[in-house]
């Protein structure tokens, strides 16, 4: 919740004061609010000063989906809705052994990709993956590329690289 809370704060250029390590708040707030300027190098360097991959993955799991939500919200004319209160308890702590360094900015299976830029932590990747089904197409239905529904997959995806491209999006 305090990854979510300084997310937020960031795209309105406030400070959540959310207790994290400087580390963390700086990775949460960047990716929230200057993806744009997220570099292998910026990674690399987070690296060297102690952050695991895993961790990285997790605040980027947690703010995209924040992002996902929150901008839809917004779209149907809604209010973003109150962070929840911390539940207890430790992060799991599973790791995909099977990630391996190719050029993604992260360790990554069975390839690169947006599809599997979350791989390196499982929780991270089927959050990414139920979201992805109720936000835009489930796995399955990505594959089928005469997929119907409101709009025609070629509509979807015209709409998604317009808005990809709004957002300087680049993957």
């Amino acid at each position: 919740m305090a990854v979510a809370r300084e997310a937020r704060a960031a795209r309105t250029f406030s400070d959540a004061d959310a207790g994290l390590p400087a580390l963390l708040t700086e990775v949460a707030q960047s990716v929230s609010a200057a993806a744009d300027l997220v570099t292998r190098e910026w990674v690399s360097d987070l690296r060297d000063q102690g952050m695991a991959i895993e961790e990285y993955v997790e605040v980027v799991g947690v703010v995209s989906r924040l992002a996902a939500v929150d901008a839809y919200v917004r779209g149907v004319g809604s209010h973003e809705e109150a962070l929840p209160d911390p539940e207890p308890g430790e992060p799991t702590g599973e790791r995909n052994g099977q990630v391996r360094w190719r050029n993604a900015f992260v360790p990554t299976y069975p390839e690169d990709g947006a599809r599997y830029a979350l791989s390196a932590v499982p929780a991270e990747e089927e959050a990414r993956d139920q979201l992805h089904a109720q936000l835009y197409l489930s796995t399955e239905q990505m594959a089928d590329l005469a997929y119907q529904d409101v709009l025609s997959r070629a509509q979807m995806e015209l709409l998604a690289a317009r808005v990809s491209l709004l957002n300087d999006c680049f993957y």
